[in-house]
């Protein structure tokens, strides 16, 4: 009997210890369970924060291979998709603010534009209905009909060039500028070009110094001519009497400068940084006598840039005036 109690509570006592270290066992595989899962949550829950703040994640909370661990990705994988739709949205905000810009700077470009057409067209006109009024007044005054004849010719032609220039200075600004780009031998087109001035430029007793090599640019032909008439007309047309004109080029790496200078009236420093404007005339008197319209230089400006070129005005010695042609050499 006493044997059976003593087996009895032996059993018992082994249960009771057994049963006490597995409940302690559980309690702290439990405990490091649930406080492993719990801190993966509030490690989730700090990088939902984190993103609510904008401070996107640089990679995944969690590096683990259950739920919590595709949770972990897939909050990473949002922060991730949030920050690319936040910075496309930043680079349309900038492209939207720069095109905002750009409209403001065309309206006040189209409004000084508009303005300077009003004005320039003014003195003609009035030139005109002078003219009219007078014939009509003196209609048998041949000496005046003479004279009208000769100035209204002059007026209108000038008139003509100028409509013309506006236009075309128009449709560069607000369209798409078309040209059919191709390589442009330089040396062959801008020798044609100083052919086709000499008649000119020897009626004003110019004379015309040329040292032209061998180069070829990647640019529209026509447009390179339109340049390069121009630069060449408004240097003999301002020059000095028995004046000099200086055509030349060089290449410098993957460039083909052009240079154009000659003798003339010069450009004073204060009017450097205008002459590319539109109807902007260094002497207005002598722009008159000559039939300037002051958008010669802002087409051969345009015309450059479109060309993907530059154009500026630079000082070299012995020459008062003269413009630097830079366009990108053709190698085939």
């Amino acid at each position: 009997m006493a044997k059976d109690q003593a087996f009895y509570h032996y059993i018992y006592t082994r249960f009771l210890s057994i049963g006490t270290l597995i409940f302690i066992i559980s309690f702290i595989v439990g405990y490091l369970y649930f406080s492993r899962l719990t801190g993966g949550i509030m490690r989730l829950k700090t990088a939902v924060e984190q993103i609510r703040r904008d401070a996107f994640l640089a990679k995944s909370p969690l590096d683990r291979k259950d739920e919590l661990g595709d949770l972990s990705q897939g909050v990473y994988y949002m922060s991730t998709q949030i920050a690319q739709h936040i910075e496309q949205l930043q680079e349309e905000k900038d492209k939207l603010r720069a095109a905002v810009e750009q409209l403001k700077q065309l309206e006040q470009k189209q409004k000084r534009f508009i303005g300077n057409v009003t004005h320039e067209f003014k003195t003609p006109l009035t030139v005109l209905k002078a003219y009219t009024d007078l014939l009509e007044w003196y209609p048998d005054d041949l000496e005046l009909i003479s004279d009208a004849k000769r100035k209204l010719g002059k007026v209108t032609d000038n008139l003509i060039q100028m409509v013309e220039k506006v236009l075309y200075l128009a449709s560069l600004e607000q369209y798409d500028f078309t040209h059919y780009a191709e390589p442009v031998a330089v040396k062959e087109t801008l020798g044609e070009l100083c052919e086709r001035m000499k008649g000119k430029a020897q009626t004003l007793g110019i004379k015309l110094h040329i040292a032209l090599t061998e180069a070829v640019i990647w640019a529209d032909r026509e447009s390179v001519m339109h340049i390069f008439m121009n630069l060449l007309d408004n240097a003999i047309k301002y020059n000095r009497p028995q004046g000099e004109v200086w055509v030349d080029n060089e290449i410098q790496g993957n460039e083909v400068v052009i240079r154009v200078g000659d003798t003339g009236m010069g450009i004073p420093e204060a009017a450097r940084a205008k002459i590319f404007e539109p109807f902007y005339t260094v002497n207005k008197d002598r722009s008159r006598q000559s039939g300037g319209t002051g958008l010669g230089l802002t087409l051969v400006k345009e015309l450059v840039e479109k060309q993907g070129g530059k154009i500026q005005l630079k000082e070299e010695k012995g020459q008062e005036t003269c413009f630097v042609v830079t366009f990108s050499r053709h190698q085939p």
